[in-house]
């Protein structure tokens, strides 16, 4: 969710404290797109007023300016325990809920804030962006078409609106959405989607260029950012994998990051560097198979073969070239296995003859 839409909040509360220079200092670098120092600001005055609802409040919008979005989560959350009946603040919390995933509490909170305020449009087209998260596009439908009567000149919703219909079937209804999204002026939305058919069809230097596009009017999107990368990464253009990704190597709670920076390390043939990052990938998402499949080819490179079959055992079912059936035979063959290098390699000699066929 962009944050311009919620910037207006921004300036509805308004502490009655002694430090009222602090306070309008933060206010205006939150105006004037300096969110971290005004967060840091707002930090502080918090601290020295704890039971301050609307300084937290304030908080969580420059941590959600900021793109902290776990961070604004919780301040929000601090601010609903002193005001339930802050709207606002529930209001932040479902954004900050939305952009980091969790679907589930975004929808909580969102559905609050549309019963509290029937004709806030970001709440509705923010509600519906939640709903398609959560794998509930029917429910997802009904709360962005009337975004879209409240919004109709606002990408996301005919974004996510193409993106529901398409998730029920309904090609003739997401085909016009994509219309209307396509009649707009450029936007995120615009390049997203058309790099998303571009990765459909495999055209990874193609998608990737879209997904730069976008990157361009949104730099600091963590979602765009990574699935730039997946497209760069299936092009093995490694090097451009490990530059857009370093900068959110600190980002929590996303495995795709560390996954394909590891692998994009191992080949680059840097199987030391990679082992590491490719340990964060499968702490984040233990049944993340290709992270498997990339840790255990790197440990049977260092030499370290007993430690690299059960990894790359478990991610036999990822095998689409032989690449893992080679590396267990290879790592069979190491420890002495003849009888499972056996059946490894013919494994892998199956899957090559079928490629070529």
């Amino acid at each position: 969710m962009c944050c311009r839409a919620l910037a207006v909040i921004a300036m509805i509360a308004l502490p009655a404290l002694a430090q009222k220079a602090e306070y309008d200092r933060a206010r205006e670098l939150l105006t004037t797109g300096h969110p971290d120092e005004a967060a840091a600001i707002y930090r502080e005055l918090s601290k020295a007023d704890p039971r301050n609802a609307d300084l937290l409040l304030n908080l969580s919008i420059a941590e959600y300016k900021a793109g902290k979005f776990a961070y604004a989560a919780a301040s929000a959350a601090s601010a609903l325990k002193l005001n339930p009946d802050l709207v606002p603040a529930r209001l932040f919390l479902g954004a900050s809920y939305l952009e980091t995933g969790d679907f589930t509490q975004a929808i909580d909170a969102l559905e609050r804030v549309v019963a509290a305020a029937p004709g806030d449009k970001n709440a509705r087209l923010m509600l519906g962006q939640a709903l398609l998260g959560a794998g509930r596009a029917e429910e997802a439908v009904e709360h962005l078409r009337l975004a879209s009567e409240l919004l109709p000149s606002n990408p996301r919703v005919w974004y996510s609106l193409g993106r529901a219909y398409e998730s029920l079937g309904r090609k003739d209804e997401a085909v016009a959405a994509w219309n209307r999204l396509a009649a707009l002026p450029p936007s995120v939305e615009f390049h997203m989607h058309k790099a998303e058919v571009l990765d459909a069809e495999q055209r990874w230097g193609d998608a990737a260029a879209e997904w730069g596009e976008a990157l361009k009017l949104a730099p600091q999107n963590t979602d765009v950012r990574i699935k730039a990368a997946w497209s760069l990464y299936r092009l093995r253009d490694h090097e451009q994998t490990v530059a857009l990704l370093k900068p959110l190597l600190t980002t929590a709670g996303k495995p795709d990051i560390p996954f394909l920076y590891g692998a994009s390390l191992l080949n680059m043939q840097q199987p030391e560097k990679a082992i590491r990052f490719l340990n964060d990938a499968l702490r984040l998402g233990p049944g993340f198979l290709p992270a498997r499949a990339a840790l255990g080819q790197a440990l049977l490179l260092i030499g370290e073969p007993a430690q690299a079959i059960p990894l790359l055992e478990s991610a036999i079912g990822t095998d689409h070239d032989g690449s893992v059936h080679f590396q267990l035979f290879r790592a069979y063959q190491l420890t002495g296995q003849a009888a499972k290098a056996r059946e490894a390699l013919a494994g892998y000699q199956r899957l090559r003859a079928s490629l070529a066929r």
